[in-house]
């Protein structure tokens, strides 16, 4: 068996998510951007798996079509209330039955499954609609303060929804943040990539992993490091995309072993600095 980690729940949620979502394709104007934030407390589970699960309700439903989802690193600092990293996350969705309907689904979820003493926020978007003053948002998140004075101010006139749901309502500065963030196409790992976790605990020449998940493969010592479609990868037991130039990339270093010569993806530690 592939390697999803050890939690069965949240294996059978990708392998859901994989049977069901869309492969990966780059940013596209029409596809849509739905973000939540601060939906957790420390005895619940993460902001990223209610993420993974409202896609797969949402695709279940018949209400979108889900392509990815980004998980997007905010400040820690004490004077911003978080639960232990103070993430948020963007599920990519490459088409929607309508607005009002995903984003009033997304407002019922919220409310019904955010943990007790969360302040839960969500925001919709269309990419074409993005600002870029909403990207300046985002990136401001990730070094200062921000109060939801300024979230309002930026969605206001323009063709945008955002709510607060629960408690304070301080997920909505997290929720704009990540679809700036994601709206870049430079910032956040993946939460989910069609296919590339199922792939996991194997050995795969870049070109059949490329052709099969959508992914960029990318040396981490940049991308001027020739790599070629004949290459073998070594996918170990965590592999993870990051967005990168506007693509789902997976970096790899470089590895000469008795047993292999060729790439590994990336240690855990190495990309969560993402």
């Amino acid at each position: 068996m592939q390697g999803f980690g050890r939690d069965p729940v949240n294996e059978a949620q990708w392998r859901a998510l994989d049977a069901i979502g869309t492969s990966w394709s780059p940013p596209q104007p029409s596809d849509w951007l739905l973000a939540i934030d601060d939906t957790d407390n420390l005895d619940s589970r993460g902001t990223g798996f209610l993420a993974r699960q409202l896609g797969l309700r949402l695709a279940e439903a018949g209400l979108a079509e889900v392509k990815a989802i980004t998980r997007h690193q905010l400040l820690v600092d004490p004077r911003i209330p978080y639960t232990s990293h103070n993430s948020s996350a963007c599920l990519v969705l490459q088409s929607i039955v309508d607005r009002k309907t995903i984003f009033d689904y997304t407002c019922r979820y919220l409310l019904d499954e955010s943990a007790e003493g969360s302040d839960a926020g969500t925001v919709l978007v269309q990419r074409a609609d993005l600002p870029e003053d909403v990207q300046a948002f985002g990136y401001a998140a990730k070094q200062q303060v921000l109060e939801q004075a300024d979230a309002w101010k930026l969605v206001e006139q323009r063709p945008m929804d955002m709510a607060g749901l629960t408690g304070t309502h301080g997920g909505v500065i997290g929720a704009l943040a990540a679809v700036g963030l994601n709206a870049s196409g430079r910032d956040g790992r993946f939460l989910w990539l069609k296919q590339l976790r199922s792939l996991s605990g194997k050995q795969w020449t870049v070109g059949a992993l490329e052709q099969a998940t959508g992914v960029t493969v990318q040396s981490t010592q940049g991308p001027d490091i020739s790599i070629t479609a004949d290459d073998h990868i070594d996918l170990g037991e965590w592999p993870r995309a990051i967005f990168l130039h506007g693509q789902a990339t997976l970096l790899v270093e470089n590895i000469n072993e008795t047993n292999f010569n060729g790439w590994r993806s990336a240690s855990k530690d190495y990309i969560r600095q993402f």
